[in-house]
Parts: C-alpha cells; sequence; structure tokens
C-alpha cells in the first residue's frame, strides 16, 4: 500500500500543476513560458517532471516541447493540450488537458473529456484493453469526431512511464486485461470526421531518452562516454529535453552523434495526417477491485 500512497502523492500533484498550467493558456503567451512554469511547479511540490511538459498547438498532437530559446507563442482561436508527468521518488502520473480558445473547438475539447470519463466507467479488473478501446471509439463517434489509432494509453510503474500494457483509442483486438492494483494512463486523442484519424513524424525532434538496455560504453569516446553516463543518472531513464541541461551548446554535437548512433532516442513531433486539430485529456488510474480511482 506504500507504494499506492506514493503514486497517489504523484498524482495529486499533477492535477494541482495540471489545473494551474490551463489557466495560463491564453493568445500570444509564450509556450516555453508555460512548460518551463509547470516544470518548475513541479519541483515546488517536491517531486520532478516525469518528462518535458509537452505543448500541443492545433494538429500538433505529442511530443513537442519548446527547445532553448523558442519563439512560439500561442496563436488566436487555437486548441492547446498540455501533458505532463510528475516523478515522486520515481512513482509517476501523467496527465492531460485540453483548453480551447475558440467557441468552434470547445465542443471536441468537451468531447474529449467526455470520452475519457466514459473509460474509467468501463475499467475494472479482468476488463479487456480492446474494451476499453471499443468505448472510446464509439463515444467519440457518438459526439461527432474521430479518434486518432496510432496514439495509446499505456500502463505505468516505478520508473517506467509505459510499461507493458497497451490502452487502444479504437475498437481493435488487443492483447491484454487491465488488473487489479495496477496502474494506467487513459488518453483519448479525438480530431474532426475529415481528420486522418492518425498522427506522423516530423523532423523536429525536442524530447530524448536514454536508450533502454544496458549501456555499453567500451566502443564511445571518452566524452561521449561522460555526456551518456551523466544523462542515464540525472534522468534514470525518463525522458528529457536539452532545456534542462546546463550550457548544452557546448554538448550540443556530442548529443547530436548519440543521437545518430541510437544511444539516445529522440521523439519525433507528431501531427494529425490531414492538419486537422487534436483534443486530448488524459488521467492515470489505479485499478482496484471494485472499479477505477482516479489519481489525477
Amino acid at each position: 500500500m506504500e507504494d499506492l500512497d506514493r503514486f497517489r502523492e504523484s498524482g495529486a500533484i499533477a492535477r494541482k500543476v495540471r489545473e494551474e498550467a490551463c489557466r495560463m493558456v491564453r493568445e500570444g503567451v509564450k509556450a516555453i513560458e508555460i512548460c518551463e512554469a509547470v516544470e518548475e511547479m513541479i519541483r515546488e511540490h517536491g517531486a520532478e517532471p516525469a518528462f518535458p511538459c509537452n505543448i500541443g498547438i492545433n494538429e500538433v498532437a505529442a511530443h513537442y516541447t519548446p527547445p532553448p530559446g523558442d519563439q512560439l507563442t500561442i496563436p488566436p482561436r487555437s486548441i492547446v493540450k498540455i501533458d505532463l508527468g510528475v516523478s515522486l521518488d520515481g512513482y509517476l502520473s501523467d496527465t492531460a488537458a485540453t483548453v480551447a480558445l475558440s467557441p468552434d473547438l470547445e465542443p471536441m475539447a468537451e468531447a474529449s473529456r467526455v470520452v475519457l470519463h466514459e473509460a474509467i466507467k468501463a475499467m475494472k479488473p479482468g476488463v479487456r484493453v480492446s474494451e476499453i478501446g471499443y468505448v472510446i471509439q464509439r463515444t467519440a463517434n457518438a459526439l461527432g469526431f474521430k479518434t486518432i489509432g496510432n496514439l495509446t494509453g499505456h500502463e505505468i510503474k516505478r520508473y517506467e512511464l509505459h510499461a507493458g500494457t497497451t490502452i487502444p483509442n479504437i475498437a481493435v483486438p488487443y492483447p491484454g486485461k487491465l488488473k487489479e492494483g495496477h496502474i494506467y494512463a487513459v488518453e483519448p486523442f479525438l480530431t474532426t470526421m475529415k481528420g486522418a484519424g492518425e498522427v506522423v513524424s516530423m523532423r523536429l525532434v525536442t524530447i530524448f531518452r536514454v536508450a533502454g538496455g544496458r549501456i555499453k560504453l567500451r566502443r564511445l569516446k571518452p566524452e561521449e562516454r561522460e555526456l551518456l553516463t551523466k544523462l542515464s543518472e540525472r534522468f534514470n531513464g525518463l525522458p528529457y529535453t536539452t532545456r534542462w541541461i546546463n550550457d548544452f551548446e557546448k554538448v550540443r554535437a556530442i548529443h547530436e552523434r548519440l543521437v545518430k548512433i541510437g544511444r539516445i532516442q529522440g521523439y519525433p513531433v507528431l501531427v494529425e495526417r490531414r492538419g486537422e486539430p487534436v483534443a486530448q485529456t488524459e488521467h492515470t488510474v489505479l485499478v482496484t477491485e471494485k472499479g477505477a480511482e482516479v489519481l489525477t
């Protein structure tokens, strides 16, 4: 139970920070100001970001965090996703919300909240994850929206943000059942019926992670070995942004080489394939004997 209580503490921090973050989303505000404020709020609560704060504007669905010196601002009449995570000694929580700055986009933002609510209502021990995907897609379609099929929810364990079981957002056969005492991030992504219902990768990469598995250092140059060791020790396998590396320009070339040879994994920015706007709402959920407890 101590572990579960720590996950609950992590979730409570994430909930408070998410609510504050949503109030910051206004036309003309710099994206980097929002993300850095979110990350600092998490630290002020005695935790660390589980990953860089993501801010997805309009067709950008996931994996964008502002790089150092970014000048991007929130455009007028846009739809903005804030996706944040909290690590409390490795006890993780993951949550997201959508803010619509146009009345035309508010129905999609609200639909993403309704879809998530219905998905959580269906969660209990023994339920197949494919059933959750069915509920998500059926509810979204009934509200006049399409789910994004190649983005999914995921199980969470200590220091493992994506741990095993996947929660689909469409009605497809998927292996796995929900288990009592296990924790899952459920995150429906919605787009318009004109959208492709899938995301594609941009060339832009602003989020990174030291590649999993044992780090083989022997074939690396001394400076590569030093940087990789520092990143591994500091982030403990969780994603990071180059904004968090002091004097990054001094090690940029080394970092780029490590990405090129696969020792560091990059997460490309993901956009809706037809350029349609995207909404996302996410909670971290504990499956209990009677159903589901929302931690965020």
